[in-house]
Order: structure tokens, then sequence, then C-alpha cells
């Protein structure tokens, strides 16, 4: 990972051509953070990683937080990459809602450390970085967008949809945080009994939403 992330800033004569430096930075970042937690996070051990000066980072992120801001707004987009590739090719809502589902699961079982950061405590001036607020926006209108999809299909009752795409966002989310601790000792971190727990889970949230 180092040498990939040294390949991206080239050195030459003194000073950096960083078309890519913000991307080496957050790649370093993500790293580090893998490897030894946000906590330990520093900038300047960073910018050593990536092969730059102390103050290169600077000319991207003032500070830390909007670092980390930054790395958090990374994982939300490609979160809802993943998100919206799993259901390109269906066209049940019902299978679409448990594609979701599983795809957001299956996303944070293979960036653990990423996933975490996006819902940690250490962005406290959240609302204040706007790309961050519309990366975590676009996972919520995506789970709202098939929600409405169930709702007109009759597969659920219509009641806010909003309301009902938190409820399906919760329950996942909370499904995949249990997951990824290891919290669920039967599974024993296998992805695939993981995604099926999502799967049965969602069914069992659908039938408890049924039309009355």
């Amino acid at each position: 990972m180092v040498k990939k992330i040294q390949k991206i800033v080239e050195k030459t004569e003194g000073s950096y051509r960083h078309g890519n430096l913000r991307e080496a930075i957050l790649l370093a970042s993500l790293e580090a953070i893998e490897k030894n937690g946000v906590d330990s996070l520093s900038i300047r051990e960073i910018a050593k990683t990536a092969g730059v000066t102390h103050q290169a980072p600077y000319r991207h992120f003032k500070d830390k937080e909007a670092l980390l801001a930054a790395l958090a707004q990374d994982g939300f987009e490609k979160l809802y990459q993943e998100m919206s590739k799993s259901v390109k090719d269906i066209n049940q809502p019902i299978e679409k809602i448990i594609a979701l589902g599983v795809s957001y699961l299956s996303w944070a079982a293979a960036h653990p450390a990423h996933f975490r950061l996006m819902f940690s405590q250490n962005i406290p001036e959240f609302e204040i970085y706007e790309g961050l607020q519309l990366a975590a926006n676009s996972i919520l209108n995506l789970v709202l967008q098939v929600t409405k999809e169930n709702q007109d299909e009759k597969v659920i009752r219509n009641e806010e949809a909003r309301s009902l795409a938190r409820q399906f966002w919760a329950t996942v989310h909370g499904v995949t945080l249990l997951f990824i601790d290891r919290q669920f000792k039967p599974l024993k971190g296998d992805l695939k009994a993981g995604q099926k727990l999502v799967h049965e889970i969602i069914l069992n949230l659908i039938n408890g939403l049924k039309p009355r």
C-alpha cells in the first residue's frame, strides 16, 4: 500500500506535482486507521507515508477533522455505488430492498474501519461538511426510492415513506455493526451467513409492514 501511495505523488526538483496528492493522503490515512485506529491518526505521519512535506496535506485539509470528513464522504460515496449497482438489474421491489441490505453489509464487511469511521463521533461538526451530508443522504434517498416502489406494489403499507426507509436502514445498520464486530458468535464472521441473516431479517420486517 505504501508503494502505491508514494507512486501517486511524484517528487521533482524539490517540489511536488500534487494533482493526486489528495488521493494519496486519503489512501495513507485510511491505511493508518485500519492499522491503528482513528484516534492515533497523525497528519504528520500521513505526510511521511505519502512522501510529502508535513505541510502538504494542509493544502487540501485544514485540520484532522476535515481529513476525517473527507474520508467519511468517500466511504458513503463508495457504499452508494455498491448499493446502486446491486439493484441495477432487479425489477421486483422486494428483491431490491433485500439487495440493498445485503450489499450494505457486504461493503461494510470488506471495509470495516472505513465503515466505522463514517458513523463515528470523530466528526462532531458533521453539518458543516456539505459534501459529506450529501453523500450520507444519498444512501437514505436510495433506500427511500426503493421503499416507495414497495409501497406502489402494495408490498408494504402506505405509511410515511421516509420513516419506513429509516426503519429499513436502521435495522440493516444494526445487524451490520453486530456482524463486523463479531457479535453474532454462531456466524463467526462468515459473509454468506451474514448476508443470509440480512435477507431473513428484511423479509421479517416486510412481513410486519404488510398492508392491513
